[in-house]
């Protein structure tokens, strides 16, 4: 059996095409894996490349079982075998949106792909500190420019959905308006917080009436969970030799300080609690 690299096979489908006839059996739990056949909002594939892209090796990291490629690049040959469970396939239909909004170019022709250009859009929006409507009105601008049947998303709205699978979301938490309190979770005294209406402490309204008569919170709380973070950050394989770089790069000196992980309380620490040192998963 001839394995190949994933950039290899998509090169031979687009060049050569899938067999017309073939029939996916979607209901036995079969998932159809790209191109135009999958995915009905798009009717073209991209004229793009894909071989040595950094987006398309973005998804691989954050999907590497799905996508059948370990972060060297290299073809898993058995991905699912040390998982011995039912099979989840909500990972393997975020990895082809994504693969599908990467490989589809903006217009005919466009050397930029989809999932490039709202990832540049975000990025603008962060750099700049842009608002939401100074990023719809650009992008309305933009897509009056650009040919008809042109599939760059027109709101900030639309952005956000395409990049929702991308992960690292965060969770929004009502607090009071002078911080008291979060309403979330349960207090001490075991008071559920979340169904709380006013601040326990000063007594405040946790919501404000909006012009249209609809409550609004006073203040929201946005957490980042770390978790996901530091999973991301080992998921992808440029960023995972930086995190073991205090653990795997090599003493010139061990007299000498150059680290914090050189320090006695770090090495204390590593002697005490060997397995958290060793950085392998549990």
């Amino acid at each position: 059996m001839h394995r190949f690299l994933i950039d290899k096979v998509w090169q031979h489908l687009r060049s050569n095409g899938f067999w017309e006839k073939y029939r996916c059996w979607l209901y036995h739990g079969e998932t159809s894996s790209g191109g135009r056949h999958d995915h009905g909002q798009f009717s073209e594939t991209s004229s793009t490349s894909t071989s040595n892209d950094p987006t398309t090796a973005f998804i691989n990291d954050m999907f590497p079982y799905e996508s059948g490629v370990c972060a060297q690049g290299q073809y898993m040959s058995d991905p699912v075998q040390p998982f011995p469970r039912a099979v989840n396939t909500a990972g393997i239909e975020k990895y082809n949106k994504l693969l599908a909004f990467q490989q589809t170019p903006v217009y005919a022709s466009c050397q930029k792909t989809v999932l490039e250009s709202v990832i540049d859009v975000m990025k603008i929006k962060v750099e700049t500190k842009s608002t939401v409507k100074a990023v719809d009105e650009y992008l309305q601008y933009t897509a009056s420019m650009l040919p008809n049947g042109h599939r760059l998303p027109t709101s900030h709205r639309k952005v956000r959905c395409i990049l929702k699978d991308l992960g690292l979301s965060y969770i929004k938490i009502h607090a009071c308006r002078y911080d008291c309190v979060l309403f979330w979770g349960k207090d001490p005294e075991g008071n559920d917080l979340g169904g709380l209406d006013a601040c326990l402490v000063c007594h405040t309204d946790r919501y404000k009436l909006t012009p249209a008569g609809n409550r609004k919170p006073v203040k929201v709380l946005r957490y980042f969970p770390l978790r996901d973070r530091l999973e991301r950050l080992y998921m992808s394989s440029h960023t995972a030799e930086a995190m073991r770089w205090h653990a795997d790069r090599e003493l010139h000196n061990e007299h000498t300080l150059i680290h914090p992980s050189d320090g006695e309380a770090w090495k204390h620490i590593d002697r005490e609690f060997p397995h958290f040192a060793s950085e392998d998963p549990p």
